[in-house]
């Protein structure tokens, strides 16, 4: 089961920062997720929460988003770092007020740029987002987001787009489901799960990746 740090090592260091990513490798992560936006000026931003201080982060340039974060990092900044050294799923953010035009082609170009598309993942909750990754690159990664409020139709969203994944709720990560997604071809990451005792259930459901904020731990349960 793959242990992938949840915006890093984000319970041990502030998220979504080169710490915490510097920290997830440390504790022996196989892959780190994070969240992109495009802020005003052009650059990627790597934050969680579609506004800040009640400003929408797109809204943002780097300086003013860095005035509330001093530590938030570009997307470039936490390749050059950690792009050889650790695979990515790198989250789309799609805000309610509509998807970043041009976030994908940046993101890819970044990706394509350093040699690691085959280990990058992109995953989105908006699938008009995937749709456009599969259609500037044949070969991306995708995975499909799946919200607890609005499952749907998990697989067929997943088979639209070409995903090879879908990313479950812990809510939604039922034995059934996770049979069914197998069975239909796709592999099943699950978040975001901190809890031994849920991440040891969910092994026995045979998923692929869990998501969890504290990479060190899940290492140390999966080692037991």
């Amino acid at each position: 089961m793959q242990n992938i740090a949840h915006r890093g090592a984000s319970v041990d260091e502030l998220e979504n920062t080169l710490e915490a990513f510097a920290l997830a490798v440390e504790q022996g992560a196989d892959m780190i997720e994070t969240d992109l936006h495009l802020l005003r000026d052009g650059v990627v931003a790597l934050y969680h929460d579609d506004e800040i201080a009640g400003v929408p982060v797109g809204e943002l340039t780097l300086s003013e988003l860095r005035g509330h974060l001093p530590r938030a990092p570009t997307l470039q900044e936490a390749l050059d770092r950690f792009g050889a050294r650790i695979p990515w799923n790198l989250e789309i953010k799609s805000p309610t007020s509509g998807d970043y035009a041009g976030l994908e082609r940046i993101a890819l170009d970044e990706v394509r740029r350093r040699g690691i598309l085959e280990q990058t993942l992109f995953s989105s909750f908006s699938d008009s987002v995937l749709a456009r990754l599969r259609a500037l690159e044949r070969r991306s990664r995708l995975g499909t987001l799946v919200s607890v409020y609005q499952p749907g139709e998990i697989l067929e969203r997943a088979r639209h787009v070409g995903s090879e994944a879908v990313h479950l709720h812990l809510l939604l990560a039922s034995e059934e489901r996770v049979q069914e997604a197998h069975a239909a071809g796709f592999r099943v990451n699950v978040y975001t799960v901190d809890d031994p005792a849920a991440q040891r259930r969910l092994s026995g459901f045979g998923v692929d990746g869990v998501f969890t904020n504290l990479p060190g731990r899940l290492r140390a349960n999966l080692s037991a």
